[in-house]
């Protein structure tokens, strides 16, 4: 799978994905903010809170990289390096905010304002590997071609209808106001229960345990924090903003 990994880049475009990783992050952050304008708190504990969610998305993608046991080569370096991944975004992102609003013993619920803006950013940025060619799909006769002369699974076109589809409910509960302090987590389950489906049809990168691949322990552990946060903000609502993201 590896030596078709250069020709698929390379018959992809790295601009285009490059504009939508940036288009992602300032229609994401625009709207976190201003989601977050909801919060009773002033203006500097509203921007640490986002800073911090920041600062652990981006070291969330990252880590996971040196921990896959699969490397992929940088071309625009030519340096071996693991590839970054949403999944230890979102739960970088969570644990992060989590830690620093139990440090500065910050309790108020800030988790719905990060809901919009995250899924959004989430979807802007699958175009942007449907465009690259990268996170490719597994050998398929009824694929597509994407460069090098293999049919594969679509799977970035299957995660990005996903994700709107996600979006389009994101935003149906924002405008309803459903189920409060709990939409980023829906996102959580929903998407994790979709990639570690999805991640079956991908071509494999990275290291297998106990017969799943590492970043579908990644999905799993996404999913299981949304659906324990759902549950412990249905059941205990007033004990639950301690640990909110």
């Amino acid at each position: 799978s590896h030596q078709h990994s250069y020709e698929i880049l390379s018959a992809g475009s790295r601009l285009g994905y490059q504009v939508c990783v940036i288009a992602a992050a300032l229609v994401g952050g625009w709207v976190i903010r201003r989601d977050s304008e909801a919060w009773d708190l002033p203006q500097r504990q509203r921007w640490s809170i986002m800073i911090a969610a920041f600062a652990g998305a981006m070291i969330g993608c990252a880590i996971p990289a040196y921990y896959a046991g699969g490397l992929v080569e940088d071309m625009a370096w030519s340096v071996p390096i693991g590839p970054k991944t949403v999944l230890g975004g979102v739960l970088g992102a969570f644990l992060l905010v989590a830690l620093f609003k139990r440090l500065t013993k910050n309790h108020a619920d800030t988790s719905d304002a990060f809901a919009r803006g995250t899924i959004a950013m989430m979807a802007i940025g699958r175009i942007g590997c449907i465009m690259q060619h990268c996170c490719y799909g597994t050998p398929a006769s009824w694929g597509i071609d994407l460069g090098d002369g293999i049919r594969r699974v679509p799977v970035q076109y299957f995660e990005a209808i996903g994700l709107f589809a996600i979006v389009a409910l994101i935003m149906h509960l924002h405008r309803r106001n459903l189920y409060p302090g709990r939409r980023l987590f829906i996102i959580f389950s929903i998407y994790g229960a979709l990639r570690f489906g999805l991640e079956f049809q991908r071509e494999q990168i990275a290291s297998v345990f106990l017969g799943i691949g590492f970043y579908q322990w990644l999905a799993l552990t996404v999913m299981v924090v949304g659906i324990a946060q759902i549950a412990k903000r249905t059941f205990y609502p007033y004990h639950s903003a301690e640990s909110n993201g």
